[in-house]
């Protein structure tokens, strides 16, 4: 496991792959850093992503999982170690901290590493960029970071965020917010209005198109609040109903009022729609321990079209675990009758990340009912009725919150 001391952030790192057979699924563990890895036997021709994250109180840290071999799992693997790779330490380039990291695959097979870099705090509100890394030749190398959004000495200014891909037309989008904690909004010289953004590009991200207010493609809207996307990926259906549908879901930022929403299009990203909200309970009221408060989600599509979303339970009601939500009409809506409380994926109010792959689903998260402890991975053979397999990456040692973002 890692040792090192904060105060030199020096850090030796762990990597493991989980091995049954032949196949490999491999899984990297760190500090103060965005790590993406390679096994000596890495395969060219199978490959996907997870967007498994965790973050460091002391040493800020992140982490990614990445899977680059076909494999099929049991719920019995050997941990062995391998190697691993840097991508982003923070305290360095003049950026305080790199957090809320997204990772996504692009049909080119480029790589695209995107991360909230936190100019002078780690706090979520503050000025911020929103810096990129590329990796042509699936994380053996990484380009240089390029800052592709800045809120220049805004008192709250950009967050991610949700990135996705339509690949009817080849266009990569990401949507984020301004002012999503809208308490701390001050206005000044280069300051946007608090609202949600997107920006896009037709050329794998190489450049960017200027960031477009939401509110302006969504036919009869004159004003939609700083939407906190993901943070993590978008969707295209690619089932019916709905198929080719771009969707992207996350919730408002105010607690008396808070909303789960998701923004749908179905003209490629030319303009968008609200879905049917998701409301807190009690709305439009002070919220206490056991409200019905959902925070930070993610979503993905199952075999059959349905939309399967894993939803931040952040007020613990019912239970310090998972809400789970499904909708059957492609994202419009995701009704209270079809959620429920999976009390086997016990949280401790965090972000999870959830992904599905061919017939399998995986999410990780920090396996505890009270502290941000235990990087689990798990993974369904059944689209998350049951969790029967699941692998410990890290627990977290005596530091108060070693595993998050």
């Amino acid at each position: 496991m890692g040792r090192g001391r904060y105060l030199s952030a020096t850090w030796r790192m762990t990597v493991l792959t989980l091995r049954q057979g032949y196949q490999d699924w491999h899984v990297c563990l760190h500090f103060d850093s965005i790590a993406q890895y390679r096994s000596p036997d890495y395969r060219t021709d199978s490959h996907f992503k997870m967007a498994a994250k965790s973050s460091n109180y002391y040493s800020k840290a992140l982490m990614f999982a990445v899977f680059l071999s076909s494999f099929h799992l049991t719920t019995t693997m050997n941990l062995l170690p391998i190697e691993e790779q840097l991508i982003w330490i923070s305290n360095t380039d003049g950026v305080a901290l790199f957090r809320t990291p997204i990772l996504t695959l692009l049909p080119n097979g480029d790589l695209l590493a995107f991360v909230e870099a936190r100019k002078y705090s780690s706090g979520d509100a503050g000025a911020k960029f929103i810096a990129m890394k590329r990796s042509t030749n699936q994380g053996l190398v990484w380009g240089p970071s390029e800052y592709i959004l800045d809120d220049f000495h805004a008192q709250d200014g950009v967050n991610t965020g949700a990135v996705l891909f339509d690949s009817d037309t080849n266009t990569l989008f990401l949507l984020y917010s301004y002012c999503g904690h809208l308490a701390n909004c001050v206005p000044g010289p280069d300051s946007q209005a608090a609202g949600s953004y997107m920006i896009a590009s037709e050329d794998f991200g190489y450049s960017w198109s200027k960031p477009v207010n939401v509110k302006d493609l969504i036919p009869g809207v004159t004003s939609l609040e700083p939407i906190a996307f993901g943070p993590g990926y978008g969707l295209q259906k690619q089932h019916q109903p709905n198929k080719g549908r771009l969707i992207a879901c996350g919730h408002t930022s105010e607690y008396v009022v808070r909303t789960m929403l998701c923004l749908y299009s179905d003209d490629h990203g030319k303009t968008w729609a609200v879905n049917k909200r998701f409301y807190s309970i009690p709305f439009n009221n002070t919220k206490v321990a056991h409200d019905l408060v959902p925070g930070e989600v993610q979503v993905v599509e199952l075999p059959n079209g349905t939309l399967f979303m894993t939803v931040r339970n952040t007020h613990g009601y019912r239970c310090n675990c998972r809400m789970q939500m499904v909708s059957y009409d492609g994202g419009e809506t995701f009704p209270l009758r079809n959620a429920f409380f999976d009390e086997n994926l016990i949280d401790p109010n965090c972000f999870a990340s959830m992904m599905r792959h061919k017939d399998m689903l995986f999410f990780s998260n920090p396996a505890s009912t009270s502290h941000r402890v235990n990087m689990t991975v798990r993974w369904s053979l059944d689209y998350g009725s049951s969790w029967p397999g699941s692998v410990i990456i890290h627990e977290g040692g005596n530091r108060p919150k070693p595993a998050g973002y």
